[in-house]
C-alpha cells in the first residue's frame, strides 16, 4: 500500500534501507506497525530504540511467540506499562550493549 496522511506515510522497500534514511534525514520518532517478522530484520540491524507492544490476549490454548527465533538477542529497560481497556501496551528502551565477539 503506498499513500499518505497527516502524520506520516507508507513506504515500500527494503525496511533496514528506509530506516537508516528517516534515522538519518528526520531525527524525529519513526513508526513501525508490523509484526514479528518485520521488527526481527530491524532488532538484527539494532535499528529499534523504543518498543511499545500491545497485548491483546486471546486464549488459544497453545503458545506462539512474539519474534521468531534469531540472532538479535537485545536487552531492554522497562519504562511503563498502560491499560487500554482489555488491552495493554508495554513501552521498553533498548540498552546499549557490547557486541559478543
Amino acid at each position: 500500500m503506498k499513500g499518505s496522511f497527516p502524520e506520516g506515510r507508507y513506504v515500500a522497500g527494503d525496511v533496514n534501507t528506509i530506516i537508516k534514511d528517516l534515522k538519518v534525514a528526520t531525527g524525529k520518532w519513526i513508526w513501525i506497525v508490523g509484526g514479528g517478522g518485520l521488527v526481527t530484520s530491524l532488532m538484527a540491524s539494532e535499528l529499534i530504540d523504543d518498543y511499545w507492544i500491545q497485548l491483546a490476549p486471546v486464549f488459544l490454548g497453545s503458545g506462539k511467540r512474539l519474534f521468531p527465533e534469531g540472532d538479535y538477542e537485545q536487552r531492554v529497560t522497562f519504562v511503563e506499562a498502560t491499560q487500554m481497556g482489555e488491552m495493554v501496551e508495554l513501552h521498553y528502551q533498548k540498552k546499549q550493549m557490547t557486541k559478543k565477539k
